[in-house]
């Protein structure tokens, strides 16, 4: 296809990165909780029911080699002291860490060192204690409250609400899903007229702003916010044009510019550019060159691409 219809501003961009310190997932605050007898430990309940990974931090006065960890997806076993993996209706699992080795910082709880470990937790039963039993008293009062569930069932490239997640912010709560297929290969931004709307919202998080303001400016017509606010897939209803920002991460997350094996899981036309809903001058708005990842501002009355979005309704209480 011929993109130079019009004048094109390209401009490179690097993929948006993530958080590699702080993993995803639901902080949860520990309590108190009598494993039996006299012996207490600190317990985090599940926050859905759901699989997870489990990701605790160490105290950085963390000195014990072998702290100890029980998961019990299921619950407890009324009147058990036990921790037993074989018991198919309460099953519990024993994970210890070495704190020595990542003082002040997250670390995984796994079983035989396997990252992939995650567990199936039931809502109001499930939770994660860690035993007093190992520890110092001096250890026990600098335990640090954070533990983080993440939610292996929401992960990007999945199928959930509507379409597929590309995007999960860094508390595992919130998220994007893009709508599976194209609501055009080529339409207009403008509904006729390149009138300036002082839509500047770039950032993730803008679009839906962005695209309300767009209507509410240009009206009736067809052109690509219109296209996506009046997309409806099953019972959702309510989907954007994505910000500039959002369309990248699209782009990188589940589109051509995705690694293996979420390369292009969205179905994207590569040899296309995709509008955002970011304005870039009176006459011009922000594109996304789907051939080669580089981005840029064109004129408004260009046909490019559009690929809908909506925001991730909060996951732990969906």
């Amino acid at each position: 296809m011929n993109i130079l219809k019009q004048s094109l501003l390209v401009i490179a961009l690097m993929p948006l990165m993530a958080n590699a310190v702080t993993p995803v997932g639901k902080q949860v605050t520990g309590a108190i909780a009598l494993q039996g007898g006299s012996d207490s430990s600190v317990k985090y309940s599940a926050p859905a029911t759901s699989a997870y990974k489990v990701h605790v931090f160490v105290p950085k006065t963390g000195t014990v080699t072998n702290a100890l960890y029980r998961v019990y997806p299921k619950g407890k076993r009324l009147g058990s002291t036990t921790c037993v993996s074989s018991d198919s209706k309460f099953p519990c699992y024993e994970a210890t860490i070495d704190q020595t080795l990542s003082p002040n910082s997250w670390t995984q709880l796994t079983l035989n060192s396997d990252p992939a470990t995650q567990w199936d937790f039931v809502n109001g039963k499930g939770y994660v204690t860690a035993v007093a039993s190992n520890l110092s008293a001096a250890e026990m009062l600098n335990l640090s409250a954070l533990v983080r569930f993440e939610n292996q069932s929401i992960v990007i490239g999945k199928t959930w609400q509507g379409g597929i997640i590309f995007y999960i912010d860094g508390t595992g709560e919130h998220g994007l899903v893009a709508a599976p297929t194209d609501q055009s290969s080529g339409i207009q931004w403008s509904n006729g007229s390149a009138i300036a709307t002082g839509i500047t919202g770039t950032a993730v998080g803008t679009g839906l702003a962005n695209t309300n303001k767009i209507i509410k400016m240009q009206g009736a017509g067809s052109y690509a916010a219109k296209l996506c606010a009046n997309l409806v897939i099953g019972q959702y209803s309510d989907w954007y044009l994505p910000s500039k920002d959002e369309l990248n991460l699209m782009y990188y997350n589940i589109g051509p510019g995705a690694a293996a094996p979420l390369t292009n899981i969205g179905d994207f036309d590569i040899n296309n550019l995709y509008w955002s809903s970011s304005e870039f001058r009176e006459g011009d708005a922000w594109y996304h060159n789907f051939v080669n990842g580089q981005i840029g501002g064109t004129n408004k009355d260009q046909a490019w691409g559009v690929r809908a979005v909506r925001t991730l309704q909060n996951v732990w209480h969906s």
